[in-house]
């Protein structure tokens, strides 16, 4: 009789079975191929959970090696915030431990799933024609990745079915978290937002993730109150004409983006935010972002839509290359949309096209909406308190 077999008979005979002969888990279990191995692949984990749910805290122990199959998890009887669910590499090595699947539309779905991390794992779908690497189906909440390395498809694909990360917005999906991952191809990295306007997804965080070689868009977010986006970075070979590095459409409240570096040398857009307007005794964060950004087409560093009210841009450095339009490109721009209250401080603007500019001093207000484009070459303006300074191109 192996562990397992013993684990469940004992625990068979206590009260914590939530259906039929399911028994309800709890404790720490491996999965894989070793001879201590509570459960020979992923999927036979998760049935388990499904089946007979949790009656404390549960952690999956995923021994190195490459289990070619398709997982699905549905809601976890008895999941809490006391109770959560834990699947993570054994040996803590997240390129060793792989859940790889190629012919179906996503490699890892969670339908109405809460309360589960996935921790220093690869979750791959590179050799699929479309699809996800993981899909997020249903109400959900208080899911958190941390060190997971997902590689999406890599073949050039638009729409959120091939983003490598998909969250549906046909449920509310909040308290969700990426640390320290790492987000490969896909037509986007995550893409995610709230069912609209009225009903927005909450306490989203993506700290110091890698987003590398989307084809449409590092990040996507729609529908978000107060998302973070810290400290990560975006690169990316991209020729897509409307690449979008990072891509808020309707984020409400103190919205903070900080410490992000993005590199697309043939993308169109650094920083595009549309609708995201914060509260006036609460202003939203753009702060220390490094962008560069260029192509042959129209060129934006930070391109505001809409009404894009109460932001501070602050300690900013955006750089425009060489081979963008000179007559339709912009370090910052701002539509016709109300766009008020734009707080700028201290940021530098450089365009090596025609000359860059260097703003320095305190804040002012909308100050771009009386000064001429940033990409005239001939612009040298000092006021209220505002330097703008003249650099030489490099050509």
């Amino acid at each position: 009789m192996n562990k397992l077999t013993t684990t469940l008979a004992i625990i068979a005979l206590s009260l914590n079975s939530f259906a039929g002969d399911c028994p309800a888990l709890s404790g720490q279990f491996t999965i894989g191929k070793g001879e201590n191995a509570d459960f020979t692949t992923i999927m036979d984990a998760t049935n388990a959970l499904t089946c007979g749910g949790v009656s404390g805290p549960v952690t999956f122990l995923i021994e190195d090696g490459n289990y070619n199959e398709r997982v699905i998890l549905s809601s976890i009887q008895g999941a809490s915030v006391l109770n959560t669910v834990t699947f993570e590499s054994k040996s803590g090595n997240n390129t060793e431990a792989v859940i790889s699947y190629s012919t179906g539309d996503a490699t890892v779905v969670l339908n109405g799933v809460s309360y589960v991390s996935f921790e220093n794992i690869t979750i791959d779908h590179k050799t699929s024609t479309y699809g996800n690497c993981m899909r997020v189906d249903g109400k959900s909440s208080n899911l958190h990745f941390k060190g997971v390395v997902f590689d999406g498809v890599e073949v050039a694909r638009t729409g959120t079915n091939n983003s490598t990360v998909y969250f549906t917005p046909t449920a509310a999906k909040n308290d969700i978290a990426f640390e320290d991952c790492e987000i490969n191809n896909g037509s986007s990295g995550i893409s995610k937002g709230g069912i609209s306007a009225e009903s927005m997804d909450t306490k989203t965080s993506i700290t110091g993730t890698l987003f590398f070689n989307q084809y449409e868009s590092g990040l996507a977010l729609t529908n978000e109150d107060a998302p973070v986006i810290t400290n990560n970075v975006v690169s990316t070979l991209s020729t897509y004409a409307s690449f979008k590095a990072i891509n808020l459409d309707n984020a409400a409240n103190n919205v903070i983006i900080s410490n992000n570096i993005v590199n697309a040398a043939n993308g169109a857009y650094g920083l595009a935010m549309n609708n995201c307007s914060a509260q006036g005794t609460n202003l939203g964060q753009i702060t220390n972002n490094s962008i560069a950004v260029g192509g042959t087409d129209e060129t934006y560093g930070m391109y505001f839509s809409g009404n894009s009210d109460n932001q501070v841009l602050n300690f900013n450095r955006v750089k425009l290359t060489i081979n963008g339009q000179q007559t339709a490109t912009q370090a910052y721009y701002k539509n016709t949309g109300s766009g008020n209250n734009i707080n700028m401080m201290n940021n530098i603007f450089y365009d090596l096209n025609t000359g860059g500019y260097t703003i320095l001093g305190n804040t002012y207000k909308d100050y771009f909406n009386q000064l001429p484009s940033q990409s005239n070459p001939t612009l040298s303006v000092s006021s209220n308190g505002i330097m703008i300074e003249k650099v030489t191109p490099i050509k």
